[in-house]
């Protein structure tokens, strides 16, 4: 009797959840967001685990964000359109493009392949880009985009530059101090659209 007994208690100890190592009212996502700006990429990295877990555990409606993936899509955003006078739509729309290619069938498959890949945005272990910290502002559209938020809402728009790319373009942008920025669509549109 004593041995079933323990047994159903031990069941039951396995099947109750775990203490977690976070802490409940920690707000992660700003310790992760200040690591971007910081550079501090093992306290965005463990904050991000930590956030995860969170997530995980109180059953929260957020997605789960690789913090190499925020740090990533921060410092690109900040390179091609980290002027603090730029609205965030500018940002945003800069760093779908990058998403966009991630999901493309013409294009590599992570961040990193994206940003690295030959005459597109910067060389594998560029020093412009592996130094850049990147603003607040910079930071926060690269977290609304990997949160879900869009702001082309169109996958084709795989182009960001300061010419027409693809087959025509989305979106052109202007400010009288740069420029023209135009994000334009795939030159094979039909890979998108069923």
């Amino acid at each position: 009797m004593k041995k079933s007994l323990f047994i159903l208690i031990f069941f039951i100890l396995l099947a109750l959840p775990v203490r977690a190592d976070f802490d409940p009212g920690t707000d992660y996502m700003e310790i992760m967001l200040r690591s971007v700006s910081l550079g501090e990429t093992g306290n965005g990295m463990a904050a991000a685990e930590m956030r995860n877990e969170k997530i995980s555990a109180m059953e929260l409606d957020y997605p789960p964000i690789d913090y190499r993936e925020l740090e990533m899509l921060a410092k690109l955003i900040e390179l091609e359109a980290g002027s603090e006078w730029l609205p965030a739509e500018w940002k945003m729309a800069v760093g779908e493009v990058v998403l966009n290619r991630m999901a493309s069938p013409e294009f590599p498959d992570t961040m990193l392949e994206v940003i690295e890949q030959p005459g597109q945005y910067y060389g594998k272990g560029s020093a412009v880009f592996v130094s850049t910290r990147p603003s607040e502002a910079s930071a926060l559209a690269a977290k609304r985009l990997l949160e879900g938020e869009r702001v082309l809402c169109d996958p084709s728009v795989v182009f960001q530059a300061n010419f027409v790319l693809g087959s025509g373009v989305h979106l052109a942008l202007h400010d009288p101090q740069l420029g023209y920025t135009y994000l334009c669509y795939s030159s094979r549109p039909e890979l998108y659209y069923e």
